[in-house]
């Protein structure tokens, strides 16, 4: 029960009092005047001789704490305590009177319904203010990087508007950005500034690469909180960024999902090394664990798992692990490798190398995760991880192979995100593996790449040089250079020729440009077919020469082709001709009108990879001179164009009894220096 004070000589007036709690507000005023009325005339139950001095009793009103005004602290009321709102007995209010308070506001006599006690064991302590919500948050090391967040009620609200008592919501950390006493592992690694103004490359969830000013990277899908800047160089900051590499640490590697590049690393002679020097190897073995994991870490990479000094690793997109394989390559180079280390042969500084020598395979398809039973790790199955393994297995030590499905993804951007490596076509080769399907073999086109600063520059090492006025020409000498060359691939079977199989023996080499004609007026969908149909039989006809013809360039139906030998082309240009008769075209097509081919030979100035493709590239007059004759070409027909110095008489090619040439005509083809004679060439007859 409430607590409630008695007036003896005014008992009938209390009641009343209670009774208008009961009913309303408007009986209790009216009880209130008649009351005020007998004690000015000395009536009613409080009229009595000896009390006519007294004051009336006055209304004391409880108000709760919380919901006083400032301006009631001035006056004599004491407030009680705030009830509980779990209350469950409900008790008649009770009203109050004190006699001091009548004459300082007669006016404002307004009762308060007092709420009950709350049904508690505990005693309630009385004027005690309703208790402050206050939350000690945890230490910063402790919390979530997704926890809710924290409620503090700061002191003193209460008494400035007791009101609105609204908490103030205190925001959680942002994620990636906690400092070093917060979280150890991080405070050995320096923070430094980004670089500013970069433009940057991203992949988007469609696995399409765009353009964009921001500080943003398409390491992973756009929903990821995994981003990477980029620099565009084969500076430290285009691959390792050291605040990257401290947002990697604090939130942890996170598994790939869906289509991810897989890749295998392996060193080449480690049973030698150790067997030569066990001790040297323990620490060398160490640095280069230390790098391989570091170099990831700052590509978004995820360690798969580890087997000796062999690491599988995963990434999202295949431009961080064609980052990751070139950083590591660079930053094994100038690895600080002890002496012991270096006086072995798998490891002397020599060519380009120097330190441990790492092959590294990738590819990047759809794959199948789970996570493994024991390790707890996510690991992967399917086809892409296969062909990543094989790719590993052909490799030399220093050398990164990829598949051209892998490297065309990526390629557009190569010079700026990746440093502008060098790219070269090592041909198609058949994988040690089969088709899940069981269709038979497997074969894929393999890309080799090497960090710029320790490629070969076969560009200056193969070609002549030729100044004007010098009676002599000088070839090229590939001693002159110094940088990575690697041996032919270990292979099953090579089904194309590679870069290494191009010609350039004494600064020569014969062009062949083919035109494909009669295809445009096709459907798209059948025209496509056939180009696809045409490829594959000219890529077929190329590796039966001896030695085989390389494709340096395919587009829409045209070729250009670089065989050693005129006779080879020539052949090869007949060989097509009549094979077109046995394709298996669709549409209305007259196939012995269908190519317009054009063979001249002569020596070319430099030649090497091209920077997107790989594949051999020529420079000089024998590639211009070549697509002018094929241009000079009618339907069907294989012309061979000479040059004729002025004042000589054209000399016809003998190509054996089984070709026939023919004079063509002595023509000054447009944008020559030299006239031409032309040689039509035909199959003799049986």
């Amino acid at each position: 029960m409430a607590k409630h004070s008695t007036i003896d000589e005014h008992s009938a007036t209390t009641s009343d009092a209670v009774n208008f709690t009961a009913n309303k507000s408007k009986g209790f005023f009216s009880k209130l005047r008649r009351h005020k009325d007998e004690e000015s005339t000395g009536s009613g139950h409080g009229s009595s001789s000896g009390r006519e001095n007294e004051s009336p009793p006055a209304i004391e009103i409880k108000v709760p704490s919380h919901r006083m005004k400032r301006n009631d602290q001035k006056n004599d009321i004491k407030p009680t305590s705030h009830p509980s709102r779990g209350r469950s007995v409900k008790s008649a209010p009770t009203i109050v009177q004190k006699p001091t308070e009548k004459d300082a506001n007669p006016r404002c006599h307004l009762p308060v319904v007092e709420k009950p006690k709350p049904r508690s064991r505990a005693p309630v302590k009385e004027n005690h203010a309703r208790p402050r919500l206050a939350i000690t948050p945890e230490p910063p090391s402790l919390q979530k990087q997704n926890s809710s967040p924290a409620i503090v009620q700061k002191p003193g609200e209460n008494e400035i508007n007791p009101r609105c008592q609204i908490p103030d919501v205190e925001k959680p950390r942002p994620r990636f950005r906690s400092r070093a006493n917060e979280n150890p592992r991080l405070a050995s690694v320096p923070e430094l500034p980004l670089p500013k103004q970069q433009k940057t490359h991203r992949i988007d969830d469609n696995r399409k690469i765009s353009n964009d000013n921001s500080q943003t990277y398409t390491g992973r899908d756009s929903n990821s909180s995994s981003r990477r800047p980029s620099t565009g160089s084969n500076s430290p900051q285009a691959f390792l960024d050291h605040n990257t590499f401290r947002r990697h640490l604090a939130r942890g590697a996170q598994a790939p999902v869906g289509d991810v590049t897989v890749v295998f690393t392996d060193l080449q002679g480690s049973t030698t090394l150790w067997e030569k020097n066990p001790t040297a190897m323990k620490a060398a073995v160490d640095l280069h664990d230390k790098i391989i994991r570091r170099c990831y870490g700052a590509h978004s990479g995820y360690e798969i798992t580890t087997e000796g000094d062999a690491f599988q690793l995963a990434f999202q997109h295949p431009i961080d692990a064609l980052a990751f394989a070139l950083k590591t390559q660079v930053e094994l180079h100038k690895a600080d490798w002890s002496p012991e280390i270096l006086a072995l042969d798998d490891a002397s500084e020599k060519d380009g190398f120097r330190g441990f020598r790492v092959r590294m395979g990738l590819h990047h398809g759809r794959t199948k995760s789970r996570v493994h039973d024991v390790t707890r790790r996510t690991f992967y199955e399917g086809e892409a991880v296969d062909i990543a393994k094989a790719m590993e297995g052909m490799c030399h030590g220093g050398q990164i192979l990829t598949t051209v499905e892998t490297w065309r993804a990526v390629s557009g951007i190569s010079e700026q995100v990746l440093g502008s490596p060098q790219v070269m076509d090592c041909g198609e080769h058949e994988l040690d593996i089969r088709q899940r399907n069981e269709k038979g073999p497997l074969s894929k086109r393999v890309v080799q790449l090497v960090p710029k600063e320790y490629a070969f520059d076969y560009f200056a090492a193969r070609g002549r040089e030729e100044h004007p006025g010098a009676k002599h020409v000088r070839l090229k000498k590939e001693s002159d250079v110094v940088g990575r060359k690697f041996a032919p691939l270990k292979t099953k079977k090579q089904v194309s020729a590679s870069f290494v199989d191009a010609p350039y023996a004494n600064g020569k080499v014969t062009i062949v440009f083919i035109y494909t004609k009669g295809t445009d007026d096709l459907p798209t969908e059948i025209r496509t077919k056939n180009l696809r149909i045409l490829a594959k039989g000219v890529r077929s006809l190329l590796m039966q020469s001896n030695p085989p013809g390389y494709e340096c360039q395919e587009e829409n139906g045209s070729w250009m082709l670089a065989f050693g030998r005129i006779a080879n082309a020539v052949s090869f240009g007949l060989r097509l001709v009549e094979a077109i008769d046995r394709a298996p075209l669709k549409g209305n097509i007259d196939r012995s009108k269908m190519f317009k081919i054009g063979i001249h030979t002569g020596p070319f100035t430099s030649m090497g990879p091209h920077t997107v493709t790989g594949r051999a590239d020529y420079f000089g007059p024998v590639v211009n001179r070549a697509a002018r004759v094929a241009s000079q070409c009618e339907l069907g027909q294989v012309l061979i164009g000479i040059p004729l110095p002025s004042g000589e008489t054209p000399c016809t090619p003998d190509f054996g009894s089984k070709i026939i040439t023919k004079l063509v005509g002595i023509r000054k083809l447009k944008g020559l220096t030299v006239d031409m004679a032309l040689f039509s060439c035909a199959r003799a007859p049986r």
